[in-house]
């Protein structure tokens, strides 16, 4: 079963994690082998990635975003995070992470956001 769905508009890549609890490392590895699978083929200028299936994520979890996010930068795509439930929304609160993220809460706002905000361009 695949980790996660892809679909694009054009200027953003719309990642959807299947997964409902990110929990394990062989689950986790897989969604981030998955999401660079995706990134190194793709050329739209925009990330979101679509939490509405998880309810559960582990450190790991947390971690590997921040490598999906370092990647990101590297390759010079904006990325959004939405959908994210409330109590997992907390530990990013706690962690600081929400400082690091764009995280909102649903996915048609973080849409809107990419529109508003500064885009990067790809080469």
């Amino acid at each position: 079963m695949a980790s996660i769905k892809a679909e694009s508009n054009g200027d953003i890549l719309t990642v959807y994690i299947l997964e409902l609890r990110l929990l394990d490392e062989i689950t986790i590895q897989g969604v981030f082998k998955d999401i660079m699978a995706v990134l190194e083929k793709t050329q739209e200028p925009n990330l979101l990635i679509d939490f509405r299936r998880v309810n559960f994520m582990s450190s790991s979890a947390l971690g590997m975003l921040i490598r999906v996010h370092k990647k990101c930068k590297e390759f010079k795509i904006a990325m959004k995070l939405s959908n994210i439930s409330p109590n997992i929304r907390e530990v990013f609160k706690i962690t600081g992470l929400e400082k690091i993220f764009d995280i909102y809460d649903d996915a048609a706002d973080a849409q809107e956001a990419f529109k508003k905000g500064h885009m990067f361009f790809r080469k």
